[in-house]
């Protein structure tokens, strides 16, 4: 199984403003390119076809923020590229227009390009002692591979949740910039993908409600939940996101190459978007994972026990205010039947999985 993560990172941002008639608002981004626009938020792409599609995926999440959060998501743009980037005067012009919320997205040959490049990185580091002719078969095999069953974006998901990381911290730090790739807004990691994986679809939800399922079941005993990270709410609360590090070393060693193919430097200003597969995404791909399952599940938890689906307003304007998670459960809001303090929060968390996950009894022979 092929093992594909993306990466979108931040190199530096402007200041917004207002305008207004979106796709016009987009300027010389917009030129010559189909452009489809929400009251919010615009997509642009070779055909209008296309870009009605991807301001589709883009307006299911419109709808999932504000029923998660009680509030309209900032302006975005989700831009179709091959190269992945927007940046220079047309990354300025979109932010001076106040789209707040800018995604470059890749186009299906540019994603192919990008992962064709992954294998190659991956191969040539690992056969670096063999002879050169050795090596460029090997790459011509996995490359012949890929082409069997070419990788495709995986646009439904993809887009909401990326524009989900955006949408979150403008939201709560309107005021401040991502800093050091998306998981960059000023409160804890964990709520940043918290409001990414609430933006996808119900039918992705659900598979990854399932998987937590399977791998919960296999969990017996307290000493072996005791260890495992997956069930401890607390570590996760005070967690760094396992994809942060990946994406800052992405953002310094982005190099784009200019026609002749040397490398040039960085942009100064622009945001850009990056895939790898195989070894490279594969590095830390099982914690990245079970932070995916984890987010998930502690959505549904803090959901359910609260009886307040769009807790999570209250919970990213706590920690907006400089609260930490301890702080908000003890603070004098509304919280339903959720415990007050982490220690008895833990308690009731693994009490709920038991109840949400039965374990089938054995049948008798």
């Amino acid at each position: 199984m092929r093992s594909v993560f993306i990466t979108l990172s931040l190199l530096l941002a402007g200041s917004p403003a207002s305008a207004a008639g979106l796709c016009a608002a987009a300027g010389k981004v917009a030129e010559k390119r189909a452009c489809a626009e929400s009251v919010i938020g615009i997509a642009i792409a070779d055909d209008a076809a296309r870009a009605r599609q991807l301001l589709d995926f883009a307006k299911a999440g419109e709808a999932r923020f504000q029923a998660r959060f009680g509030r309209l998501p900032v302006r975005y743009a989700v831009i179709e590229t091959s190269g992945g980037a927007v940046e220079g005067a047309g990354f300025e012009g979109l932010k001076a227009a106040g789209f707040r919320a800018i995604l470059p997205w890749l186009s299906s040959a540019g994603y192919r390009t990008q992962i064709e490049a992954s294998i190659k990185r991956d191969i040539e580091a690992q056969t670096a002692s063999l002879p050169p002719e050795v090596r460029s078969n090997i790459i011509e095999q996995a490359l012949a591979r890929l082409k069997e069953k070419p990788p495709e974006m995986q646009d439904e998901g993809g887009i909401p949740h990326e524009l989900g990381h955006m949408w979150y911290a403008a939201a709560f730090w309107p005021g401040s910039d991502p800093k050091g790739g998306h998981y960059g807004s000023e409160g804890p990691d964990w709520m940043d993908e918290v409001a990414a994986v609430m933006m996808e679809s119900d039918a992705l939800a659900k598979q990854r409600v399932s998987q937590f399922g399977d791998r919960f079941r296999k969990l017996s005993g307290d000493a072996v939940r005791a260890a495992d990270p997956l069930l401890d709410l607390p570590r996760f609360f005070a967690s760094t996101h396992p994809g942060a590090e990946r994406a800052k070393k992405i953002s310094a060693e982005f190099r784009p190459a200019s026609p002749d193919g040397a490398p040039v430097d960085a942009p100064r200003n622009g945001i850009f978007i990056r895939a790898s597969s195989g070894p490279e995404a594969e590095k830390f791909a099982d914690s990245a994972v079970h932070y995916y399952l984890q987010s998930t599940m502690v959505t549904d938890y803090l959901a359910d026990r609260t009886g307040d689906p769009a807790v999570f307003a209250r919970i990213g304007a706590a920690f907006a205010r400089g609260e930490t998670m301890a702080q908000w459960l003890a603070n004098k809001e509304p919280k339903g039947k959720l415990p007050r303090d982490l220690k008895a929060l833990q308690a009731d968390w693994l009490v709920w999985l038991d109840e949400r996950f039965p374990v089938e009894p054995a049948k008798a022979a």
